[in-house]
């Protein structure tokens, strides 16, 4: 009889962390997660400070990174203490994704800081998805801030990327960030604040902000796909703030009966290079909108979009404050372009090719060529 060896068994010790897709993932779940999701995940909050679940799954990822994976249930969002967030991602290769609409995180009344915030030198990947971010801005009424300090204003976002504290020590700035397939609601200063390369925000469904629903800084970065519905008041809907090369196109801006809205899209002075494309801008009767574009940086190419007011008694604006720009294949109906150069580099203002339903050019300063004739 012929005997042949018996294969070799080995028994490994049990990883930390699932694998899938390549990386590893921790499951996370909350007290009103079901009972299948709490039995598979490696951590379960109780429904009062699901940061701290949350925060050590984020730590507990290996250094290669990984997902952090959070499944259906309300997580109930607070303040750690000495830091400008609740949930705190510091580090990079970390993807943080829900379940789409079922999985919220709602900040807890009178918490007044960052829902996410993104933060240290050097920090980038990160992706954050598929889930609802509920700032609770009315619970949450004290976002000031310090004037005279950088950034100390603004650390009251639904989601904040920033590379280091409002004041503190520099580094270097963060970077290739994605925010996709999110609904950031109700937000006390801004929605989505991100500052560095790489930039990306994408496909999100967007509320009211007192300052802006989205808004990218540094660049280059793009806004593309999103949702933005606007029945309260807020500032700016989609925006640069110092950026250079951002992309502003796709997206949709809805003013409903009751909103009130400041811009629209906005780039900001002295800055270069923005598309604001395939856009459709629309104002419910009985909504408010003063500005459609505020557009300040020079080098922009603002085309293909449809901007429409309800009331021809209340048209609403495209500021254009900057030479090297064309505006051309749009639909506007019920707006009045502005064009003022403020710059004195008298670049050209090109307009062309539009479609000005009951609207009209008012030319104060700049060099302005155009097809249509200007009040």
């Amino acid at each position: 009889m012929r005997l042949f060896p018996l294969p070799l068994i080995l028994i490994l010790p049990l990883a930390v962390c699932t694998w899938a897709g390549g990386g590893a993932t921790l499951v996370v779940a909350t007290q009103s997660s079901s009972e299948g999701s709490k039995a598979r995940a490696d951590f379960v909050g109780d429904g009062v400070g699901d940061q701290e679940e949350i925060n050590r799954a984020i730590r507990a990822l290996p250094e290669a990174g990984g997902t952090v994976m959070l499944m259906e249930g309300s997580y109930d969002i607070r303040k750690v203490t000495g830091t400008l967030g609740g949930v705190l991602i510091d580090r990079s290769f970390v993807t943080v994704s829900g379940q789409g609409a079922a999985t919220m995180l709602r900040q807890a009344p009178g918490q007044n800081t960052n829902v996410v915030r993104i933060i240290g030198s050097d920090v980038g990947f990160i992706t954050v998805r598929d889930l609802v971010v509920d700032c609770d801005r009315d619970n949450n009424p004290y976002g000031e801030g310090d004037p005279n300090v950088s950034h100390a204003r603004f650390e009251y976002c639904g989601i904040k990327a920033y590379h280091q504290a409002p004041g503190g020590p520099g580094g270097v700035p963060n970077h290739d960030i994605t925010i996709e397939g999110c609904r950031v609601l109700n937000s006390r200063r801004l929605g989505i604040m991100l500052e560095g390369s790489n930039m990306k925000v994408l496909n999100n469904v967007l509320g009211n902000a007192f300052s802006d629903s989205v808004e990218i800084l540094t660049g280059p970065g793009e806004i593309r796909g999103n949702y933005a519905e606007i029945t309260g008041r807020t500032h700016v809907a989609i925006g640069s703030d110092r950026g250079n090369s951002i992309l502003m196109s796709d997206n949709i801006i809805h003013v409903k009966k009751g909103g009130h809205l400041d811009i629209g899209f906005r780039s900001w002075a002295a800055s270069d290079r923005h598309v604001i494309s395939g856009n459709v801008l629309t104002v419910e009767e009985g909504g408010k909108c003063e500005m459609a574009m505020d557009i300040r940086g020079e080098g922009a190419a603002v085309t293909g979009n449809c901007v429409h007011s309800a009331s021809p008694e209340a048209p609403v604006r495209i500021h254009i404050g900057a030479g090297n720009t064309v505006l051309t294949g749009n639909v506007l109906e019920n707006v009045r372009i502005e064009v003022e150069d403020q710059t004195g580099s008298n670049k050209p203002i090109l307009i062309r090719n539009n479609i000005l339903e009951n609207s009209r050019i008012e030319h104060t300063q700049g060099n302005l060529i155009a097809e249509e004739t200007p009040d």
